[in-house]
């Protein structure tokens, strides 16, 4: 099964089976775990799209769809774990007794991953190796030995804004491998814990007055980890449009990330193959079957210009409560509202505005535009 099939391979939902018992009617528990692993499964793929590495098992799914023979060796799986997550501890050529403490024991890595493959069927280690685990001597000699490369992605992070304005927008966030991803959410997330927004979300139409300080705060901390990251805006005025606004929203998303990916390719950011997720806001207008739909039209069009060099693994739709990155997006798109919608009387909300637009680097007024689809794209890399 390929990574997309296991990301977005879930079914539907099987209703509960009664069963008459002494305190009235329960559900079959044999259903009822079936239904939990189904929550577990799609809770785990949320957070990988969301870039949520809090637990250990995410951490876990995240090597191993980072690093295909991990799937196989639970030696490499340990190996790589400890260098992604635990670098402080980890010494590829020599580990500190002391540190054997630290790091997290093979055991544990063990049964999360045995879980992730043999009970949510994600990840699968090769059939031979399902058959019968080679000898730990000689995994350990192979691990050690191959130090294997990671698959090469690229992650997008959109949101969309302005649906009932002039211009309708979408904004997103592109991190050029999955490394970042875990560093630039950490980053914010240790930030957060100790600001004003500890408890709050990331999201420009609920910024304050007193939120100015806390803002530039949070910008310092995109500047100092954005060597892997860009910032894509399309936008489109609604009264040219004839079609209906979902249907819109729909086709923005799809040409910001053709033309990204045109631009992120021809300019070397990033170098083929790539692997390519794109995680939206579940809270926006985007229903399953448009992101079925936008799907299969972005895989065509991106078959057609790179084969299979530049592959579309998933769309998937998230909460943003648990993604620093989605979060991000909707202060870049909103951000982008605010200029290109508003016209009322200035207030702190443009003062925020300017704030990402000039710490971000974002230019609005680019002179690229595409008249066919009347449509400005603005790209900041």
């Amino acid at each position: 099964m390929s990574t997309s099939e296991e990301l977005l391979a879930l079914g539907e939902g099987a209703a509960a089976v009664p069963v008459e018992g002494v305190s009235g009617t329960v559900e079959d528990p044999a259903e009822k775990k079936v239904q939990r692993l189904r929550k577990e499964k799609r809770d785990l793929i949320d957070s990988l799209a969301s870039g949520d590495f809090s637990t250990q098992r995410a951490r876990v799914a995240y090597i191993l769809n980072m690093f295909p023979t991990a799937r196989n060796s639970d030696v490499t799986l340990a190996l790589k774990y400890w260098a992604e997550f635990q670098p402080a501890f980890f010494n590829p050529d020599g580990i500190k007794p002391e540190h054997l403490f630290e790091l997290e024991h093979v055991p544990l890595l063990v049964r999360a991953r045995a879980r992730i493959q043999n009970e949510y069927e994600l990840f699968q280690a090769d059939v031979k190796v399902r058959r019968r685990r080679r000898g730990l001597e000689g995994e350990m000699r192979d691990a050690v030995r191959e130090d294997a490369a990671p698959r090469q992605t690229l992650q997008v992070f959109a949101d969309e804004t302005g649906k009932t304005e002039a211009h309708v927008i979408v904004g997103a966030v592109w991190v050029l491998n999955g490394r970042a991803v875990f560093d630039v959410s950490q980053a914010i997330n240790t930030w957060k814990t100790g600001s004003t927004f500890a408890k709050r979300e990331m999201h420009f139409a609920r910024f304050g007055k007193g939120d100015i300080a806390a803002i530039a705060d949070y910008l310092d901390v995109i500047d100092a980890n954005r060597e892997f990251l860009s910032f894509k805006l399309i936008a489109v005025r609604r009264d040219n449009l004839k079609r209906s606004i979902e249907d819109t929203v729909q086709r923005l998303h799809e040409f910001m990330l053709l033309k990204g990916l045109e631009h992120e390719v021809h300019s070397g950011r990033v170098g083929l193959p790539r692997y390519v997720t794109v995680t939206l806001d579940e809270e926006q207008s985007l229903d399953q079957i448009a992101i079925e739909g936008m799907k299969q039209r972005i895989h065509d069009g991106l078959q057609k210009r790179h084969e299979n060099e530049l592959i579309l693994e998933s769309i998937v739709a998230v909460s943003s409560k648990n993604s620093a990155l989605v979060q991000l997006a909707d202060v870049v798109a909103g951000s982008a509202n605010r200029r290109l919608n508003f016209a009322g009387t200035r207030n702190h909300k443009d003062e925020i505005a300017d704030l990402v637009i000039e710490r971000l680097g974002i230019e609005l007024d680019s002179n690229e535009r595409d008249v066919e689809l009347d449509a400005t794209v603005m790209f900041r890399i």
